[in-house]
């Protein structure tokens, strides 16, 4: 079984015991679970699930392992002839997550509500207008 889940803005396709690298850092000390709940589609064997309605009841649930952060990336600007130049730096903040499980809340179905019986319609009696020549 597997999903597909946002987080922070990207999608994350994730499976049962997935390590999942995460491009940004998430607010929860290493070592305590988190639940995603804005789950985009679930695939099981022969089953696949895109309904909102029915994705409203899964959700992820991950365990953080570690916060790092990416190696450096510089960024540089020059236009030449014109003595500018700009050179900036930046590391991406990162978060390690494992999967843990990818659930679903069963939702009892709602009887179906009783028919009610049938308007009877009563008939209007009509008049004929006639057309008088002048």
């Amino acid at each position: 079984m597997f999903a597909i889940v946002e987080i922070y803005g990207k999608q994350y396709k994730v499976a049962k015991g997935d390590k999942v690298l995460v491009n940004s850092k998430i607010n929860v000390e290493a070592g305590k679970t988190i639940k995603f709940e804005n789950v985009k589609a679930v695939s099981d064997k022969d089953k696949n699930i895109f309904d909102a309605k029915e994705l409203d009841a899964f959700n992820v649930s991950a365990k953080v392992l570690e916060h790092s952060r990416d190696s450096k990336v510089t960024i540089i600007k020059k236009k030449r002839r014109k003595g500018y130049q700009r050179k900036r730096g930046h590391r991406q903040d990162l978060t390690m997550l494992e999967i843990q499980s990818i659930s679903s809340k069963k939702i009892a179905k709602k009887a179906a509500p009783k028919k009610a019986a049938p308007k009877k319609t009563v008939k209007k009696k009509t008049t004929k207008k006639t057309d008088t020549k002048k």
